[in-house]
């Protein structure tokens, strides 16, 4: 059986020989601080430099209109005065922090509960969390094509919503104040590559057979997009 050299190494294997990369990570616990920081400093990234560079005072009518809806003129001059640039900024960047912990931790608990069932499978919550900051290495992708638009861009009024080209609410061209927009906008080819890694990552840490595995990997997902359409429609 082979290894991963070092953690570094298995963040860019992931996406190329992830079964070794799982099997590495099931002795070297420890490894998975790094996934972990690169999710986060690449998930804060474009939001700081988008904050930064988009015309504040365009961006907050656009917030407050999205925010607030139909609400009388003194509760939006109340509401705007209240926001800063910066605490706005880091509100957001605090926000997306605490979404993706809260989200993996999730998974987690989801995920050492459905391996339960394999006798031979000893992790546990704090091993499976670890292991979702490595299938979420995928939002990087993501990551990384915000920022190039944040670069190639010079519209001080270019939407949030166009930050990632690789949405479908940014291939259909639908606009924030949408109902739909975030339902379009969670589903990204990133997202189809973590369900896949997730498969791959439990066929090689239980002897659960094929269709169990991608049973459990992609129920979660199935049910949280057909929750939010019931919603939504």
């Amino acid at each position: 059986m082979q290894y991963s050299n070092n953690p570094f190494s298995a963040c860019i294997e992931i996406f190329t020989k992830p079964s070794r990369v799982f099997d590495t990570i099931n002795e070297k616990h420890n490894w998975s601080w790094i996934p972990f920081i690169f999710v986060s400093l690449f998930g804060i990234l474009p939001l700081y430099w988008y904050m930064n560079v988009v015309d504040f005072n365009w961006y907050l009518d656009v917030y407050i209109s999205t925010a607030m809806g139909e609400v009388s003129p003194a509760e939006r001059d109340n509401f705007r005065a209240a926001l800063t640039q910066q605490n706005l900024t880091f509100g957001m960047i605090a926000g997306a922090l605490f979404f993706q912990l809260v989200t993996n931790a999730i998974l987690a608990a989801y995920l050492n509960f459905a391996t339960k069932a394999d006798d031979n499978n000893l992790n546990g919550f704090t091993d499976w969390f670890g292991f979702t900051w490595w299938v979420s290495l995928p939002m990087v992708i993501g990551f990384i094509a915000s920022i190039l638009m944040l670069i190639i861009s010079s519209n001080p009024e270019m939407p949030m919503g166009s930050l990632n080209p690789l949405t479908l609410s940014y291939l259909l061209s639908i606009d924030m104040q949408s109902t739909w927009f975030g339902f379009t906008n969670a589903i990204r080819p990133d997202l189809i590559l973590t369900m896949y890694l997730l498969a791959v990552g439990i066929s090689r840490w239980t002897d659960f057979e094929s269709k169990k595995i991608y049973l459990i990997a992609f129920t979660p997902f199935a049910l949280f997009f057909i929750v939010w359409i019931l919603v939504l429609i």
